[in-house]
């Protein structure tokens, strides 16, 4: 009876180490068909995305995870963050890559006025507001500054747009920017505020109503009234 036993057991560890074997004789033959994909293939997938994809679409796109260690070692591509990869030599918009490690974050205040040639102003940091409370991984590079908004500071005005790639961007309207300026001025500066309010009056299509329709649930509709004022 102990040698059945005993042989039972020594037969099933046979077969267990058979099928674990055979498991990653599988494995290795799948990621060897992977790895078959062409470096060219993998570069023009990254290219309509904006450079930038995250683990799930590499693997829908049939790129497995021992070719990209391979890209990495390479320096073909870059690891952003957890989940978040980059191809190194893609020349792009950064705003996509910014799409892509801040979902649904909407560009704001500097980095939408930049967008909208309301400043020439230049920020070190992109801009990007999210539903307050929310948890975000940002990597040490490129450097980006949170803005945690709530309600209509946050849901009004905000714009979808693509800039050569299938990634949506969002970003605020040229009316919301405004208004956010004008809200926080006494953090941008005066001269920032000024500077973007009077370009934003020089531009065609300009919409005095609409600005106005912003300013008023965003509590700045005085404020704003005083400078048309000086400024019309």
């Amino acid at each position: 009876m102990l040698i059945s036993t005993a042989v039972g057991e020594l037969v099933n560890k046979i077969v267990f180490a058979i099928c674990k074997i055979f498991h990653k004789f599988t494995v290795i033959k799948s990621d060897n068909r992977i790895f078959m994909k062409k470096n060219a293939d993998i570069q023009k997938e990254f290219e309509v995305n904006g450079g930038v994809l995250s683990t799930k679409e590499l693997q829908a796109a049939g790129i497995g995870y021992y070719q990209l260690n391979k890209l990495v070692r390479a320096r073909k591509v870059e690891k952003i963050r957890q989940g978040l990869y980059r191809w190194c030599d893609f020349v792009g918009d950064d705003l996509v890559e910014f799409a892509k490690l801040v979902p649904a974050g909407v560009m704001c205040l500097y980095s939408a006025a930049a967008y909208h040639e309301l400043t020439t102003f230049i920020s070190a940091e992109s801009h990007i507001a999210i539903a307050a409370k929310r948890k975000i991984q940002l990597p040490d590079f490129p450097l980006i500054q949170l803005y945690y908004w709530k309600g209509e500071q946050l849901e009004r005005g905000k714009l979808k747009v693509y800039q050569d790639s299938e990634t949506p961007i969002w970003i605020y309207d040229k009316e919301k920017v405004v208004c956010d300026f004008l809200k926080f001025r006494n953090k941008t500066g005066l001269d920032l505020m000024k500077e973007v309010l009077g370009n934003y009056l020089k531009q065609e299509g300009r919409n005095i109503s609409k600005l106005m329709e912003y300013a008023k649930p965003l509590r700045v509709e005085s404020v704003l009234k005083t400078y048309l004022e000086v400024l019309l």
